[in-house]
This record gives C-alpha cells, sequence and structure tokens, in this order.
C-alpha cells in the first residue's frame, strides 16, 4: 500500500499546488504560555489523555490531541504564541518563492526547516510539516510520564477549528486567503476557511476582548454531553454555556476557551 504521503512526494514533492496556495493536512499544533505548566498540562492530561512529551531543552511539554497536539509553556504574559498549519511534502524553499511572490512577509524559525507569518493583527500562523508529533520524537522531545486519576473525558481525534478575533474581518479574510485559499463559508458573524481537515475561522473582536485566538476546538469520538460536564467539574473545567448543542465548552486554569465537538460517527 501506497500512503497519502508518498503519493504527494511522486506527484512532485511540493507542497505548493501549480495554481493555488500549500496543500493543507490539518492544523497540527497550537502553542500557548500558561501560569503553571505542570498544573496546565496535568489539567489537559485528564481531559484528552496523557500521551506527554517533555522538551529535551526547555520546561515545554506537548500533549497529544488526536493528529494534532498542544505545545505549553511558561512565557512574560499568558498567550497564545501561535497555532500551526500542517502541510505534507513540505518544502521550506518552495513555501519561501510562494510568499514572496505574494509580497506576505515571513520569518523562519532557528531551524530553517519551518516558518511563520503574522496576520494584521500580528496574530503568528507557523508553516511546517504535517505530523509534528512524530517530528518531536526524533531528538526535540521524550515521553514523559503523566497520571490520571480516572479515563480522560474524551477521545480526541484532532483540533476540528481554530476561531481568531480580528479586528476587522474583511482586511484578515484577503490576508489568510492569501495563504488558505478561498472562504468557504461566511455564518453567524463568521468568516471560515479551510485547512485541510480543519478550519480556521475570523470574528469580529467582541466589546471588551482582545484580537487573537478566541477558542480553538478539538473533535473528539462520540461522548454523553451531561456525564462529559460532570467530569469536566471534577477535573476543575469552569463550564460555559454551549454555543452549539452537544459541544461542551470550557476554560481551563489560565481562562483559555476550549470546545469539543462530537464526531458525527
Amino acid at each position: 500500500m501506497i500512503s497519502r504521503r508518498e503519493i504527494l512526494a511522486m506527484l512532485g514533492a511540493s507542497a505548493v499546488a501549480a495554481d493555488g496556495p500549500p496543500r493543507f493536512a490539518a492544523i497540527d499544533h497550537l502553542e500557548f504560555f500558561a501560569s503553571d505548566v505542570n498544573a496546565s498540562v496535568q489539567f489537559y492530561a485528564r481531559i484528552f489523555g496523557n500521551t506527554v512529551l517533555k522538551n529535551n531543552r526547555t520546561t515545554r511539554r506537548y500533549l497529544k490531541l488526536g493528529s494534532a497536539y498542544l505545545a505549553i509553556d511558561t512565557g512574560p504574559q499568558i498567550r497564545v504564541d501561535h497555532f500551526c498549519a500542517g502541510i505534507p511534502g513540505f518544502q521550506v524553499a518552495d513555501i519561501h518563492s510562494y510568499l514572496a511572490a505574494r509580497n506576505i512577509e515571513y520569518r523562519d524559525y532557528p531551524s530553517g526547516r519551518d516558518l511563520s507569518v503574522a496576520d494584521p493583527d500580528s496574530t503568528r500562523l507557523q508553516l511546517a510539516s504535517d505530523n509534528g508529533w512524530n517530528a518531536l520524537l526524533n531528538g526535540t522531545a521524550a515521553p514523559e510520564q503523566t497520571r490520571s486519576p480516572e479515563a480522560p473525558v474524551f477521545q480526541p481525534f484532532g483540533i476540528e477549528h481554530i476561531l481568531l478575533n480580528v479586528s476587522d474581518q474583511e482586511k484578515a479574510a484577503a490576508f489568510y486567503e492569501k495563504i488558505l485559499g478561498p472562504v468557504r463559508q461566511r455564518d453567524n458573524d463568521r468568516i471560515w476557511f479551510q485547512a485541510g481537515t480543519s478550519r480556521v475561522g475570523l470574528l469580529k473582536t467582541p466589546p471588551g476582548g482582545k484580537a487573537g485566538v478566541n477558542h480553538f476546538c478539538v473533535l473528539a469520538a462520540r461522548f454523553d454531553y451531561d456525564a462529559a460536564i460532570r467530569q469536566l467539574e471534577r477535573a476543575g473545567a469552569k463550564a460555559e454555556k454551549p454555543e452549539v448543542a452537544a459541544a461542551p465548552e470550557f476554560r481551563d486554569p489560565d481562562g483559555y476557551l476550549v470546545q469539543v465537538m462530537p464526531a458525527r460517527s
């Protein structure tokens, strides 16, 4: 059997389509700063499972969310640092050329293997190879034992979407369209783009809010909503009124908003 990765390689080993933006697999990860890395990891392990890696040189931890992961570290302030869209067959030179042709400024990471761009509100999007979890295991990080008192609340499949607060929706949409491709949907005052199996949404920053990540949504195996809410509360999550029926929303110890969407099958 030939894998999807091998097929893409045979088709030209290029991450960029001849007539469009990069080909994305999904949102690969989200990185944020926490007031207490260990407490944050324990919290998310109780909810999504205890498959955790520790960076070999820093305090950063990585918690698996199916095909995606969370990167959690200490920082100067509690905020999301970036989110990453994974690209099969990623070649950094191809992405350099693609962005330069569209006058999009980018910044290479020290490794030289990936890069990031900043939207009009300075929210950072990393562009890198897909399946970043495996890359972490190749010398960047090592497994760390994390115990939870009970089975995790959810069985995560990956990151379903990330919703961004933006100061100017149309300006932000014009930016993301150059990278993610055409707008896929406009509804509920939101503009949606597709990034492989994941989505990126744009919402006008609510009064009193700040530009950046409004929330991230995890796709999970089907679950009982009421039972999940009880487990979340035992884990110390602050449940909120859900915007979508049967899709719990809660805040972690630092106030980050998380939504969980049950898979259709």
